[in-house]
């Protein structure tokens, strides 16, 4: 059984680009991401949604979202193609909120943005990395999501410009509605 374990470990090792921190469409944990970006301490659990951190900007999307998922916390990103995702910030955000001009300018300030994207909650924990994103900056605008008690939150919209096309396979599974991969 042990020898069966370390070769499985193998072949799966082989499905990764060693030569890369992240491998473009396998999948990731929050934990596995903070680990490969080379943070020096597992924040997983206060990585809610994006963090920048050591130059370096994971930015974790859950496609499609319950309907009894909080109000705060449903925002509504969607792919306008295989190259670009209309993208939200948490609540409470405004273009006047440093973490938003972290993103925003995150090629002047040598931040890289790194795209995690798994279609439900229903798939765990892992999400699949789909590379590194620029922000379109024209796309940049304030706007408003409802809370649970009808008030108005602020939150920040953009395009997220992707480095590689999402692969056509990939794309489709996540965008559809229903169904398993």
């Amino acid at each position: 059984m042990f020898v069966d374990i370390i070769e499985s470990a193998k072949r799966k090792n082989e499905s990764y680009d060693n030569a890369q921190r992240l491998t473009l469409y396998e999948k990731y944990s929050r934990k596995d991401a903070c680990k490969l970006l080379n943070w020096k301490n597992d924040e997983s659990s206060t990585l809610y949604g994006y963090k920048t951190k050591h130059h370096t900007c994971p930015i974790f999307v859950t496609y499609h979202k319950h309907d009894d998922v909080e109000a705060s916390i449903s925002y509504q990103e969607a792919f306008l193609n295989r190259n670009v995702l209309r993208w939200s910030t948490r609540s409470q955000r405004t273009l006047a909120s440093k973490e938003v001009q972290e993103i925003i300018h995150a090629v002047e300030n040598n931040i890289s943005l790194h795209l995690f994207v798994k279609k439900d909650d229903d798939e765990g924990r892992d999400f699949y990395y789909l590379g590194e994103a620029a922000c379109e900056k024209k796309s940049v605008e304030e706007g408003s999501m409802l809370d649970k008690n009808a008030k108005k939150l602020p939150v920040v919209h953009m395009n997220l410009l992707l480095e590689n096309p999402v692969e056509r396979h990939l794309y489709d599974y996540l965008v559809s509605g229903e169904g398993d991969e």
